[in-house]
């Protein structure tokens, strides 16, 4: 009996080398995956170069309208503009004629957010002379019957819809060298108060409208002042 023991352990020995040998072979060890040269996309915001947006602005011409440091003048201020650069992207590519509309080959992203950038580093002028926001009753004051047509166009923001010689836009009449009465005109003008603040006597006096009323009429020159 014990010879037989001696015998059959190791047997059993070996037959277990053996299922385990086979197992193995049946089950091939998974390979480890093999490196990509996938680059990592990196991604960073866009730094702004400054001088190259005022050298941009200048060759442009956006100094013709609005200055050679973005006070304004024809056009509104834009030094210091309070707007993301997302809007102020939009009104570049949107601007309604004469005003310059720049596509992207025209003008790249990139170089309006240079332009951006340099006008944000711009300091406003705030002198109560050049008022940089119209208040209420701005038109109403004596500093801005004083002033040009072409300021109190755009000051009152009248070139907002009907563009910035009054030539008219999308969703407004051009007005240049009108020819209606200006009692007609007028009278047009407040019936829509309700819908356009800016038409309403708080904002323009009839004094003030029919000043204005002379210069459209006159053909809306950017160097002439109000009819008296």
């Amino acid at each position: 009996m014990r010879h037989l023991k001696q015998f059959l352990l190791p047997m059993i020995f070996l037959l277990a080398i053996t299922l385990v040998g086979c197992n193995g072979a049946s089950t091939p060890a998974t390979a480890p995956p093999q490196p990509t040269n996938t680059p990592i996309q990196q991604t960073a915001e866009r730094i702004p170069d400054v001088e190259r947006g005022r050298q941009t602005w200048l060759e442009q011409h956006c100094a013709d309208c609005h200055g050679p440091i973005g006070l304004g003048g024809i056009g509104p201020m834009l030094a210091a503009t309070p707007l993301d650069f997302d809007e102020f992207l939009h009104i570049v590519r949107t601007a309604i004629a004469p005003k310059p509309a720049y596509t992207p080959e025209m003008l790249s992203d990139g170089q309006v957010y240079d332009i951006y950038a340099w006008l944000r580093t711009q300091q406003a002028y705030t002198e109560p002379s050049v008022p940089t926001e119209l208040p209420t009753s701005a038109l109403n004051t004596p500093s801005v019957e004083d002033a040009m047509g072409m300021t109190i166009w755009t000051y009152g923001r009248c070139d907002t819809c009907h563009g910035v010689f009054a030539q008219g836009g999308p969703d407004a009449p051009p007005l240049a060298s009108i020819t209606y009465p200006v009692e007609e005109e007028l009278e047009r003008m407040r019936n829509q108060a309700d819908e356009i603040p800016e038409h309403s006597v708080d904002n323009i006096s009839d004094e003030i409208f029919i000043r204005l009323y002379k210069w459209l009429q006159a053909g809306c020159s950017y160097t002439e002042d109000c009819a008296q």
